[in-house]
């Protein structure tokens, strides 16, 4: 857990506070081979628990507009708790408009009888933003061979390294479903669905020369997807759920449809696959369709480096008040469509709104001159311990003593409030043997500059005060209430779900990394570094959305970057 969205080693950093937010090194999710429940009233319970989290939350009352349908569209902030009535109304005709409802929620996630992508890997690979990059191909996946559905239960972010590895978490605490699903169909992407054994699975029976679908005999139906695990159906989920278990040494795609009765699990895009094809796996038919990963860094992020690629090389050159500034090419249209309608879920939203709030209300009671609202500058850079001696280190300055001293001058122009997006918890533990002196001495170094502007400011000593310094991550992240993880007996209907915190559920330092990523958003200016996927997504998320203000910084300073940043990339 010590890289915030570095590959190749997969780790996902995190964590601003310095409170010790580890629990027990236990899996939470233990194996399950024998249940396979096909009943879709769990996701009535599994959607109640949704439902109260968002009704147990502070509503802040801010209205958005929504614009995605062009390359240079005004994009609406993300953090906008947006008036949706409207919408809604025009979407699908529901008069129930409450997005909190259950019905709500079920009837924007109803499956059709279509088409529907299933990532079959336990969960996305490394740090939040490597896993968002896998997520950004599975969707293009989708987009290019003309599939309209993605799997929701199938959708699980993970936390990959530390004393948390192995647990994972669904894609509805983190993301706004109903957000997506309300805007998917226009800006030409697949709709989130929930998983109905009637609707995506079930036997053949022939009428003519036309197959059809037969749903009358379900108890005869191999499903492909196990709901009590939210896996493929077929996998070792022994093997796969192990925390000791290195998913990027196992090629699970090898697996699929290899026991009895699955091998029309092993279904291929249709475009990739004939309907004679198709029709000789047997009577068994299924609707969903596996990708995902294989060994090694996996096919998704093979196939986002491949989206990169296509962007194209070609880069021009401007100059802007007597500077060359190079101007990169902009992002494929499905990348950045996604930017734009996926959004934290609600509670994640207001926690990072009370943050920023409460931060910027607090320095406002000490310093009443400060205009309102406060300027944010927000800093990302990367001097955890792994980075210090990690291969994209090279692309960055590690020296923070350094780091201020370049954002002195236009970067810190009339800034009031400095947001630090790095594990602060990291940078203040012992250096590990791993580190050469030189590198330990550095370390060092970081830990009392940090703790300094911690107290002082950024630019302050005991005697002058500087921009003062405000935290959120894992501060704010840990407090954060979800849905326990539901039981796999759905039979107890009626049941109030208890809410428990993401550090309760282990899932703190992922949290945290959204909180980070969406904070910094909100910033008026943002410093981050090249060679890390975080900096990187957070470049291109802000340009697309008219935030300016971006700067890369490196050893020999700090460059403002216009347009969109180049690819991700150590070499």
């Amino acid at each position: 857990m010590t890289e915030r969205g570095i590959e190749p080693s997969g780790s996902h950093g995190s964590a601003l506070s310095n409170d010790n937010d580890h629990l027990h090194n236990d899996n939470p999710r233990a194996p399950n081979r024998s249940s396979r429940s096909n009943s879709s009233s769990s996701w009535k319970r599994y959607l109640a628990c949704i439902a109260i989290t968002s009704l147990c939350l502070i509503q802040f009352g801010i209205s958005t507009m929504y614009l995605t349908t062009t390359e240079n569209a005004n994009y609406s902030r993300i953090m906008d708790l947006p008036s949706v009535q409207s919408e809604v109304q025009q979407t699908d005709g529901n008069t129930n408009n409450d997005r909190s409802s259950i019905d709500y929620f079920i009837n924007i996630t109803t499956p059709q009888p279509l088409p529907t992508l299933v990532h079959f890997d336990p969960i996305f690979l490394g740090g939040y933003r490597n896993q968002h990059m896998r997520f950004v191909a599975f969707v293009n996946f989708a987009v290019e061979n003309s599939i309209p559905q993605l799997l929701l239960p199938s959708l699980r972010w993970g936390v990959g390294q530390g004393e948390h590895k192995g647990r994972d978490v669904p894609f509805d605490y983190l993301f706004d479903v109903a957000y997506w699903n309300e805007r998917a169909e226009r800006a030409g992407l697949p709709r989130l669905v929930r998983y109905d054994s009637s609707v995506l699975e079930g036997r053949r029976r022939r009428s003519g020369t036309t197959d059809m679908m037969d749903n009358n005999n379900k108890s005869t139906t191999i499903a492909c997807f196990n709901t009590s695990s939210n896996l493929y159906s077929g996998l070792d989920e022994g093997l796969l759920r192990n925390p000791n278990t290195n998913i990027r040494r196992v090629n699970i795609w090898d697996e699929i449809g290899r026991l009895d009765g699955y091998a029309h699990c092993r279904r291929l895009p249709p475009s990739s696959v004939g309907q004679q094809e198709q029709e000789d796996v047997g009577d068994e038919f299924t609707h969903l369709i596996a990708h995902g990963g294989s060994k090694g860094v996996g096919r998704l992020w093979a196939d986002y480096n491949a989206m990169q690629r296509r962007r194209g090389k070609a880069k021009q050159n401007t100059t802007i008040d007597n500077r060359t500034i190079t101007i990169h090419p902009e992002h494929l249209p499905v990348e950045r469509t996604i930017n734009t309608i996926l959004r934290p879920s609600e509670a994640i939203r207001n926690a990072i709104q009370s943050a920023i709030q409460s931060s910027t209300t607090a320095q406002k009671d000490q310093q009443q001159q400060l205009r309102s609202p406060s300027k944010v500058l927000a800093l990302h850079p990367r001097i955890e311990h792994d980075m210090l001696h990690h291969r994209c280190g090279r692309f960055m300055e590690q020296n923070l003593t350094k780091i201020f001293d370049h954002l002195r001058g236009e970067c810190s122009h009339n800034v009031e409030l400095l947001f630090l997006a790095v594990n602060i918890e990291l940078v203040m533990a012992e250096p590990g043997s791993s580190l050469g002196s030189d590198l330990r001495e550095l370390a060092l170094e970081n830990a009392i500059v940090l703790n300094r502007t911690r107290t002082y400011g950024m630019f302050g000593n005991e005697s002058s005060v500087g921009i003062p310094m405000f935290e959120s991550g894992s501060r704010t992240a840990e407090n954060i209430l979800f849905p326990e993880e539901q039981p796999t007996d759905y039979s107890k209907a009626g049941t109030t779900p208890r809410l428990v915190s993401s550090k309760s559920l282990g899932i703190t330092d992922l949290v945290a990394s959204i909180v980070d990523f969406f904070t910094i958003i909100e910033a008026d200016r943002f410093v981050g570094v090249k060679g890390s996927s975080f900096s990187t997504d957070l470049f291109s998320v802000r340009y697309y959305m008219g935030k300016r203000g971006n700067y890369i910084l490196g050893p020999e300073g700090v460059e403002e970057l216009v347009g969109p940043p180049p690819s991700h990339s150590c070499n």
